[in-house]
């Protein structure tokens, strides 16, 4: 007598470059060749309803797979200065966005794992103190981009604000783990209702809708060092993946003008000055400099000018690089219409007419290596090729019933283990057999992205079910 084996209802089987999980409706044996029958009905199999655990796991990992996020709120650096944040943060380091320390303002950029930021001249009378600048006062930096080094501020960007590592910050859930997800306390974020999940770093908020989406983060610390770890981080966050190429064509512009960027903690000796070749077409601002650095320097002059107490314009002028120890001098010439009037008047109305200029000699700093910027700036979707295995980057989809339930990009070589994860969220809401599988491989995480983006705007009913990356909400 030979016998047929039937799948228990809870089974799993990998196949490859896919992993199923299902539930099958009931089971019946048959048995081949034999008088005897065992009778039976079909059963059902309970799915039961998502644990806090899992939903929150899920919602994670959504969040570590994002693009690009945008995120609200506040934290504390390590110095206890008080900043409130509102910038967006990219999966491979940059953020773009506007900053306030202890109440002052400021626009912040961060490529090529440099800090860059810009004030009024407000900010940066309150920050001369507290960053021990050597460039000139609060007014000579004003609207100017200012290279500083993270560990100075006390906050390092690029690492705090990149999704997987706020995610695996949060780490997991500490309330009993079979928990129903639907039983936690719900709070409103930004008005949309959302369950108060308390996890190891702190507190999450998860939408109560589906795919439950992280809302907010309220996180003890975040950081790898002590000088750079903040503490009490309050957090709203929104997905920005949809436009990640377009945020990195905005960062590439916004980037061009690093290069004239000052470097705050390098400064230039500044000697006696002068005013040369002053006549009715233009007239020049020579200052007298010396290097005191230790590497050579290139060095910015930014002069206003006034005549009669009025404005006249301004120039500016470059010189460099000027040796260690040199001596040297740099000059800008002012020829503007406003000059041109201011003289004309001064020779043909009798009387003083006296006429000067503020200035500041600041030393530039290097520019930035926006080569790979400048890439992801002009990234193309990656092409869909199930038969491509060796990028480093997978976009994987996971799908029931013939329907894709959500596309994700992750290290290929873990893709198949975090895809698998995922399964359990995805029979609970489709209570469907789900399976995941392999879209594309390829070495650029802003083209895998790009292409998931473009498989969730394509797809024929709206967002995939269990879409937060990508999908608008």
């Amino acid at each position: 007598m030979r016998r047929q084996r039937g799948w228990h209802p809870a089974a799993t089987t990998r196949r490859r470059r896919g992993t199923l999980a299902g539930v099958l409706a009931g089971v019946v044996l048959a048995v081949a060749g034999c008088t005897n029958a065992v009778a039976g009905a079909p059963t059902g199999v309970d799915i039961g309803p998502l644990t806090t655990a899992e939903g929150t796991a899920e919602s994670l990992v959504d969040f570590a797979e994002a693009a690009a996020v945008h995120y609200t709120g506040s934290l504390v650096a390590q110095d206890g200065a008080e900043l409130t944040v509102d910038v967006t943060a990219t999966l491979t380091g940059e953020v773009s966005g506007k900053i306030t320390v202890n109440g002052l303002a400021a626009d912040l950029l961060l490529v090529s794992d440099t800090l860059y930021l810009k004030g009024a001249a407000d900010f940066w009378t309150g920050m001369v103190a507290r960053f021990g600048v050597t460039s000139g006062d609060g007014g000579a930096l004003a609207g100017r981009w200012v290279k500083l080094p993270t560990s100075l501020i006390g906050v390092e960007f690029g690492e705090i604000f990149t999704p997987d590592v706020v995610s695996q910050t949060a780490g997991k859930v500490k309330q009993k783990a079979g928990a129903d997800l639907t039983k936690n306390a719900k709070e409103s974020v930004a008005g949309v209702d959302a369950y108060v999940i308390k996890v190891e770093g702190g507190t999450v908020y998860i939408a109560a809708a589906e795919p439950h989406g992280v809302l907010r983060f309220e996180l003890d610390k975040i950081g790898s060092t002590d000088t750079t770890t903040v503490t009490h981080a309050v957090l709203d966050v929104t997905d920005s993946s949809p436009g990640v190429v377009a945020f990195y064509h905005s960062l590439d512009k916004a980037s061009a003008g690093l290069n004239t960027a000052v470097d705050a903690l390098v400064g230039v000796e500044q000697g006696a000055h002068r005013f040369e070749a002053c006549g009715a077409p233009s007239c020049s601002l020579v200052v007298d400099i010396t290097n005191s650095a230790k590497t050579a320097v290139r060095v910015h002059l930014k002069a206003d000018w006034t005549g009669d107490g009025a404005a006249l314009g301004s120039c500016e002028g470059q010189v460099g690089p000027v040796a260690p120890g040199a001596a040297g001098k740099i000059s800008c010439k002012i020829a503007t219409p406003q000059w041109v009037s201011f003289y004309q008047k001064a020779n043909s109305v009798p009387g003083t007419h006296p006429y000067g200029a503020q200035w500041s000699a600041l030393v530039l700093a290097d520019p930035p290596d926006l080569t790979d910027l400048k890439t992801r700036a002009a990234t193309k979707p990656a092409t869909q090729d199930v038969a491509k295995t060796d990028g480093t980057y997978a976009l994987y989809q996971i799908s029931y019933a013939g329907k894709v339930w959500k596309y994700g990009v992750v290290s290929s070589r873990y893709w198949q283990d975090h895809a698998t994860e995922q399964l359990r969220s995805c029979l609970a809401s489709t209570k469907s057999a789900c399976s995941a599988s392999l879209v594309t491989a390829t070495e650029d995480p802003v083209s895998a992205h790009a292409l998931a983006a473009q498989l969730v705007a394509g797809h024929k009913d709206g967002c995939p079910a269990g879409q937060w990356v990508s999908c608008p909400r």
